[in-house]
């Protein structure tokens, strides 16, 4: 049986009636599977909720949603991560035409106050101790009257639980009075390089970003139905959308980052389920390669490993690939308001780029997903009203333009004017395009080290050094000087190297290419800061604070 091949024709996201027509169509076919503890013998167990279950909670709730006064648009935060509950909860939302602010617990509890300053959601989703958080931190109204508690336990004080908000289920569910245009969900970026913003997809926007996905994930065409699992909580709905079972990872989310994140479970669940396709960080797919390559496991049902958010480097492919003899390996490339544009397989990789990569050639993330359109154009800082095309090879500012990017910030229209070209979104990265038309990356603009002689960009440094083997990974920043920066290269070596000698071999290989002679510091660090969300982008303002210090 084959997916759909065109989703959501009205361009609204209204999962809701997707779920309802599945459940009339085939009720009892799986919709969620969840790890649900162990048995005698030790073998973990998992409870498996079916389409008709699922379309009647979700139906049921979203009765109790509208007496609670969420209804079309009311801004929803939603802090719950993948399970069963949350699963009835969102499809719920969509039925009522709800703007969900997804808020990723692992940015951090402090942090959430920043993302939701400016939005003033009326409605609160989340676990207990998201409610906790939120009186504590005082994000948003401090008392919200629409709050809603998710998962087990006593409940929190002043909010309704799942259970409460059940209704009796009408015979035929209220439609939500929403068009294509309306807001349908909010994704904060990462903050990587300034404060997080508030990126707005419309229900258009998001239908585009469903359709993407089916493509990238390999759902269109491929023969049975998707079983997927997405180690990333804004993303568990896509099996769903694709009429597909949803396996909920066994993570604890907020107390487990993904760097932290143990992958024996995660492949453990991957096979238990026959997970076809997965979705995850590049962090938590190194640690499951180095997991599975350990211990002699593979992980024969996987089809389709898709990473996300930085760069998977070819080692990491590699590895993966020999533990899923039946799959392939892909890299997206995107951002939070373009998710995602380009794609490239770990086959191309291995076979044909990261060679290059290595040499000083940046990271080929590939081509575009059908639709979307790239430009390489000359860097501009700050506001662009124009941009003009830069010749292939050139080294220039990326852009890319689809249907499924967002098309601005939920009331900040200042970021909205600084990374928007006229309909063109700035991906804020740099760039060239090869002979091929692949796209290139060689790192964020605003992460350039303004060198003596010229600019010196990350990720064309930086792939370089850590084909060192004793170097673990490297991060190149620059310290302020009075007419350039000070390229500094920050190195976290393998346990046991000799710092002295392999200064003096990194420095060597700094002087034999021509985009890294301007290297001369070299410094080592424990462990290098990383973006809070996926801990695999380097925080390169605050490794580039660490590096000013010890060169004082």
């Amino acid at each position: 049986m084959q997916v759909m091949t065109m989703l959501f024709e009205n361009d609204v996201f209204d999962l809701a009636s997707l779920v309802g027509e599945v459940a009339h169509e085939e009720p009892e076919r799986v919709a969620i599977i969840e790890p649900s503890g162990r048995d005698g013998q030790g073998r973990r167990t998992y409870a498996r909720f079916t389409y008709k279950t699922l379309s009647e909670d979700a139906e049921s709730v979203a009765v109790g949603l509208r007496e609670l006064g969420i209804a079309e648009k009311t801004r929803t935060v939603f802090m719950a991560p993948p399970s069963y509950e949350a699963c009835v909860v969102y499809v719920a939302l969509t039925r009522v035409g709800a703007t969900v602010i997804m808020i990723d617990p692992a940015v951090g509890l402090r942090n959430v106050g920043e993302r939701l300053r400016r939005l003033q959601p009326t409605a609160f989703v989340g676990v207990g101790l998201a409610h906790v958080a939120r009186l504590i931190f005082g994000w948003g109204p401090r008392f919200l009257k629409k709050s809603i508690v998710v998962g087990p336990g006593p409940g929190f004080p002043g909010a309704r639980t799942v259970a409460s908000l059940r209704r009796a289920r009408p015979e035929r569910p209220q439609l939500a009075s929403v068009g294509p245009d309306d807001p349908m969900t909010v994704l904060y970026t990462t903050g990587s390089t300034g404060p997080a913003k508030p990126a707005l997809y419309t229900h258009r926007n998001f239908c585009g970003v469903l359709r993407i996905a089916h493509q990238s994930w390999g759902f269109a065409g491929r023969e049975g139905l998707p079983v997927d699992m997405a180690v990333f909580p804004a993303f568990f709905m896509i099996g769903l959308s694709a009429k597909g079972t949803v396996v909920v990872p066994p993570i604890h989310f907020v107390r487990e980052p993904p760097a932290k994140t143990d992958p024996a479970p995660l492949v453990e669940v991957i096979n238990d389920c026959q997970v076809r396709s997965l979705f995850a960080s590049p962090i938590i797919l190194a640690n499951m390669a180095r997991h599975a390559e350990a211990n002699a496991l593979t992980m024969p049902s996987l089809e389709v490993v898709i990473g996300g958010g930085a760069p998977i480097t070819g080692p990491v492919m590699g590895a993966l690939t020999r533990a899923m003899p039946n799959g392939e390996v892909f890299a997206n490339y995107g951002a939070t308001e373009a998710l995602p544009s380009t794609a490239h397989s770990a086959r191309e990789t291995l076979a044909e780029t990261w060679e290059k990569t290595e040499c000083g050639h940046g990271i080929c993330v590939g081509r575009p997903f059908e639709g979307v359109e790239l430009r390489v154009v000359a860097i501009a800082d700050g506001i662009a009203e124009e941009a003009q095309d830069v010749p292939p090879g050139e080294i220039g500012e990326v852009l890319v333009k689809s249907p499924h990017i967002s098309a601005g910030y939920m009331d900040d229209p200042e970021s909205t004017q600084k990374n928007k070209i006229g309909p063109w979104h700035r991906l804020g990265d740099a760039g060239y395009l090869d002979e091929q038309r692949r796209l290139w990356v060689v790192g964020r603009i605003g992460h350039r080290v303004r060198g003596e002689q010229g600019p010196l960009f990350p990720l064309l440094c930086e792939p370089i050094f850590n084909a060192e083997p004793r170097v673990k990974r490297c991060g190149l920043v620059g310290v302020p000087g009075l007419t350039h920066d000070r390229p500094v290269l920050c190195v976290e070596a393998h346990p046991g190297a000799d710092h002295s000698e392999l200064r003096k071999t990194l420095l060597q290989l700094a002087s034999d290419h021509e985009v890294s002679r301007e290297i001369r510091d070299v410094l080592f660090i424990d462990r290098l800061p990383v973006d809070p969300r996926h801990n695999s982008k380097i925080d390169r303002p605050e490794l580039a604070r660490w590096a000013a210090r010890r060169l004082r």
